[in-house]
């Protein structure tokens, strides 16, 4: 480990002395680390990876990368695997940096506008069932026949069946 942690301060370009006092160390502890004389404490692995974003399993074992991916990085991540818009990704983003009570606000105003909002106004126009059914089945790669059409089959005030 002491050859990971000279490796992960010169990374960083950082003294001995300047490393040292960012994790709440003396220099000379440092070196004594960095040289093999001094075990580190798990205390002072954990405040390393704290300060400067390090993978503690690097730091431990030397498998993986040396630092945790940035959020930045893992949203990115999860924007192109779900394919989202820049406008979408940043709306997560800015979502997820907010305080805890500031999300649940969020999520209560969706909600209000949600339960405010009545479907009147959602289909201005009759559906054509017709063309539903056709870019229904392209979406699934059916070849619609030619001589097959839709029904649309509804109840007469008597309750007989109408197909139109």
């Amino acid at each position: 480990m002491n050859e990971r942690i000279r490796k992960l301060r010169r990374t960083l370009d950082l003294t001995q002395a300047v490393f040292a006092e960012k994790i709440g160390m003396k220099q000379n502890s440092i070196a004594l680390v960095e040289g093999g004389k001094r075990n580190i404490s798990d205390y002072a692995i954990r405040v390393i990876c704290r300060e400067f974003n390090v993978n503690e399993e690097w730091l431990r074992t030397g498998n993986g990368e040396m630092f945790n991916p940035t959020p930045d990085s893992e949203l990115d991540a999860l924007a192109k695997k779900y394919g989202l818009s820049r406008n979408a990704r940043i709306m997560i983003e800015k979502f997820i940096n907010l305080k805890p009570d500031q999300q649940d606000a969020v999520i209560h105003y969706i909600k209000e506008v949600a339960s405010s909002l009545d479907d009147s106004d959602t289909v201005s126009h009759p559906v054509d069932i017709a063309a539903a059914e056709a870019a229904y089945e392209k979406s699934l790669g059916i070849v619609p026949k030619k001589d097959c059409t839709a029904l649309n089959i509804t109840e007469d005030a008597n309750g007989n069946e109408v197909v139109s």
